[in-house]
């Protein structure tokens, strides 16, 4: 198995065919905008971290740059540790567009009116350029000529600016005149990973610097996330949203993915579908890692993209280094490593035997109808090994007991009967098999590997 999925190979030909989604028709929708757009424009894109933002946009990316557009793309956040965001921003866009033997020079000449904003825009000037006011306060206690430099200062940075703009401007247009008529696209990833003050600096210069006719920005973000960066940097009585609402012209959302095209995706990548199927884990309903029924486990415990990665890799690396545990555990483990990420106190007490099975399944019952898909016979079965892993044969013993007398006790409503009868098949089959090993030991041992101690000699339900 690897750990960490392979580089995501694009092809330039079929871009899409890199994605576990069938994301073609969204990027050719975002296409036909960005292709239409008039005049400047900043569209945000927002999904929830992990949920695929930068693999689309890599896509889309690719995509729009094999019909001849113009494309700069860059993460904010992987160079947020240059300290300025208006230099990062245009050594971005002077190292990835180039002339195609364009005689006038026009990406010469925004790397040169760049480099004389870069050179006139002090801190101070930033401020004046975006308050539209001079700070003069105690401008008597300042020296003439010291007065007439910050002026000239003001006026140089002025004339950048507006040089700057003239230049992106020209060359947006010249693109706008060629046959396939794209506008110049600035993709800017991962903004609401960034330092607040680092990510209102980049906000800021594309607002001042870059909004020219022919220039269209598209921001992946998180955009709740991205609101409360804001607000981190202004003050927590600012209205981060509203801000964001004003910048960006339009506000998109990226597809909910397809969570069981994900899992199956996501087990390949990792190169982990000959381990479990070569080790029967994916071929027996009830007990199987199956892409079905983790995808069921992500969406009611609102795993998210990375989180389902996460849940994988750790369940691979499980049974990698136990080559003798049950399959029969396989879901069990699934769900325990779900309360890992969710609850790590809840998952240190299960790990130690120190919850009774009914308090466990207790925690699972509401979600129970989507996590087995209303099936009692797959839900029977995961209790009793849910029982077997936490209290041992003695557990099941008591679980078999217990649906016995409820599935014979008179007057019972049907519904109790035919629940209890399902619990009852499955404990009977575990029963009969005399389960004699301490399951949770093993497991813990194990999951230990991840960072958390096995489970303890004294556990009360353990025999």
């Amino acid at each position: 198995m690897r750990f960490e999925p392979q580089k995501l190979e694009i092809p330039s030909d079929n871009p899409w065919a890199a994605s576990a989604f069938k994301l073609q028709e969204t990027g050719e929708r975002l296409t036909n905008l960005v292709k239409q757009a008039e005049g400047p424009a900043v569209i945000s894109l927002t999904a929830p971290w992990g949920t695929g933002k930068t693999s689309f946009l890599d896509m889309w990316t690719v995509s729009l740059r094999s019909q001849g557009a113009k494309v700069v793309k860059f993460s904010a956040w992987e160079v947020d540790y240059t300290h300025d965001a208006l230099v990062a921003l245009i050594q971005e866009l002077s190292g990835q567009l180039t002339d195609d033997d364009d005689e006038s020079n026009s990406i010469e000449k925004i790397k040169k009116k760049g480099g004389d904003l870069l050179q006139h825009i002090a801190p101070l000037a930033v401020k004046v350029l975006t308050s539209g006011l001079v700070d003069i306060h105690g401008i008597d206690e300042l020296s003439e000529k010291l007065v007439e430099k910050k002026l000239a200062d003001h006026e140089n940075a002025k004339l950048s600016a507006a040089g700057f703009r003239d230049s992106l401007r020209n060359y947006a247009k010249k693109l706008e005149e060629q046959e396939n008529g794209f506008p110049l696209v600035i993709i800017v990833d991962e903004l609401d990973r960034c330092r607040p003050n680092y990510a209102v600096e980049l906000l800021e210069s594309i607002k001042h610097f870059f909004n020219v006719d022919g220039v269209v920005f598209v921001m992946g973000v998180d955009i709740d996330q991205l609101g409360e960066t804001i607000k981190g940097h202004y003050g927590q009585g600012y209205d981060g949203h509203r801000y964001l609402n004003k910048f960006f012209h339009l506000q998109l959302k990226l597809p909910e993915p397809d969570l069981h095209a994900f899992c199956h995706y996501t087990i390949t990548r990792l190169g982990m579908a000959d381990l479990f199927e070569g080790r029967g884990l994916a071929n027996t309903a009830r007990n199987s890692f199956s892409t079905d029924f983790i995808a069921r486990l992500a969406i009611s415990y609102e795993l998210s993209l990375r989180e389902i990665e996460r849940l994988l890799l750790e369940a691979g690396a499980v049974y990698t280094a136990n080559t003798n545990l049950a399959p029969m555990l396989s879901r069990a483990i699934l769900w325990l490593l779900v309360q890992k990420q969710r609850d790590p106190k809840f998952f240190e007490s299960l790990l130690n035997q120190n919850v009774t099975a009914e308090d466990a399944w207790g925690t699972v019952g509401h979600r129970a109808p989507l996590i087995f898909r209303e099936s009692q016979g797959e839900e029977a079965n995961f209790r009793a090994i849910l029982t077997l892993l936490l209290e041992g044969q003695s557990g099941l013993s008591r679980l078999h007991r217990r649906s016995k007398e409820l599935v014979e006790e008179d007057n019972a409503p049907q519904t109790q009967v035919t629940y209890w009868s399902s619990v009852l098949s499955a404990a009977t089959d575990f029963v009969n098999k005399n389960h004699r090993s301490n399951y949770m030991d093993i497991v813990g041992a194990t999951l230990g590997l991840l960072g958390y101690r096995p489970a303890s000699d004294a556990a009360p339900y353990g025999h």
